[in-house]
């Protein structure tokens, strides 16, 4: 179970995150949708990252993102046809690890990736990248392949 991203589509996300601490900085990941999508163990590429503004209120910025739903709508509409679509999330966690809170975990849907970003102190720290299990009920680890 992995996760492809090249050097260029990783400038793209850290740059986002840095620029939004201490606040969370997200966006999407976007590439072809393989055969096996919804299958564990399967292995995602992504050839785009597509920064997007944090949805959640000034309050709640510092430890929560939210992708606005029309923007997603849209956005896999504008995919639709293609062979590509949305496969992934990536996100950042301000001054703590790269690790899904349980807020993540209720927040996640299956099959996708979840790219998050340690940011400490501006700069990334860290990253991992998470898929949801079957029942909804953890996360697993994906290796990152950097590619580039």
């Amino acid at each position: 179970m992995s996760l492809r991203i090249t050097r260029a589509i990783e400038d793209i996300a850290v740059a986002t995150c840095q620029a939004a601490f201490p606040e969370e900085g997200c966006g999407l990941l976007i590439g072809p949708i393989p055969e096996d999508f919804d299958r564990p163990g399967r292995t995602l590429e992504v050839d785009e990252a597509r920064p997007l503004p944090n949805g959640w209120d000034a309050s709640a910025k510092t430890n929560r993102y939210l992708i606005d739903p029309k923007i997603l709508a849209r956005v896999e509409g504008e995919l639709s046809g293609t062979g590509r679509g949305v496969v992934g999330f990536f996100h950042s966690h301000p001054q703590v690890p790269a690790w899904p809170s349980p807020f993540d975990l209720t927040m996640a849907m299956p099959c996708c990736s979840y790219w998050i970003i340690e940011i400490r102190d501006g700069k990334m720290k860290d990253s991992r990248s998470w898929q949801r299990t079957e029942d909804g009920r953890s996360f697993v680890e994906e290796e990152i392949v950097l590619e580039g």
